[in-house]
């Protein structure tokens, strides 16, 4: 079994060789009515579907063209939990790119945040993170919604290139 000290360790969770990264939490609504008037209640599957639809309009928002014709991405560390209350949410590390600043980056989150119809009332962005953001994201507890709690790291969202070679 993985323990959290080997995922925390591992390549993918380094961020050495990240300018800055802003440490990024966004909350989902427990449900949601869709255009026929039915309402669907939030799972895990819906969270990683919504949250990856943030991160393409986030991309776009950021780099623009680049995004689409070069695959240019934010690097991203992902973490979701799920509140005793049953209220999901993600943690998430992400790369703040050198052409914008702290205030730019929070204003584009939240303007793409806006455009996911799962997408919650609650997001909060604080730039100047540091190793202790990526240990918290990893926490064991608030993850009553999952199996195991190695089952919080959405490693399809997961983007870190370089850590990978």
């Amino acid at each position: 079994m993985i323990s959290i000290r080997d995922v925390a360790t591992s390549p993918q969770f380094q961020t050495y060789h990240w300018p800055a990264f802003c440490d990024v939490t966004l909350t989902f609504k427990k449900a949601w009515q869709n255009d026929k008037g039915i309402w669907i209640k939030l799972d895990q599957q819906q969270c990683k579907k919504a949250f990856r639809l943030f991160l393409s309009l986030f991309n776009r928002a950021v780099y623009g063209n680049a995004n689409r014709r070069h695959g240019k991405k934010l690097r991203v560390l992902p973490v979701i939990e799920k509140k005793l209350d049953g209220r999901w949410h993600y943690h998430a590390a992400i790369e703040l790119p050198p052409h914008l600043s702290a205030l730019q980056f929070d204003e584009l989150a939240r303007e793409c945040w806006k455009k996911v119809d799962w997408g919650g009332p609650r997001i909060e962005i604080k730039d100047n993170a540091d190793r202790g953001w990526i240990e918290y994201m990893l926490k064991p507890w608030q993850k009553s919604g999952l199996e195991d709690w190695s089952d919080c790291i959405d490693w399809e969202s997961l983007h870190n290139p370089i850590a990978d070679t």
